[in-house]
């Protein structure tokens, strides 16, 4: 059996932002899917973010609201707005909001 060691990584893999597992995928997919949210193929894959870590931060943001999830996460606000606007079905994420005080 002839082991190939010269070939060269694909650009479909897409890599989960927050836990760092890769994944393969096709170009149609990573097209279709950049498309949807208005940007380049290469933005949309920067801010992947793989179901099991969207499920976690959309915990996190309901909970805590998004300045703690940014905390959490080590990120500044916008990029989890980002990931969750990219990866998301696009439907709004409630978060906790503190009793007002007059």
């Amino acid at each position: 059996m002839k082991n190939k060691t010269n070939k060269k990584p694909s650009p479909n893999r897409i890599k989960c932002q927050i836990s760092g597992e890769e994944r393969m995928s096709n170009r149609k997919y990573i097209a279709a899917k950049a498309d949807k949210a208005g940007v380049a193929s290469a933005v949309w894959c920067s801010f992947y973010v793989n179901k099991a870590s969207l499920i976690a931060l959309k915990a996190e943001v309901e909970a805590n609201g998004l300045d703690k999830a940014a905390e959490v996460y080590n990120v500044d606000k916008a990029r989890v707005i980002k990931w969750l606007r990219y990866n998301g079905r696009g439907a709004f994420v409630a978060q906790k909001q503190a009793a007002a005080t007059v």
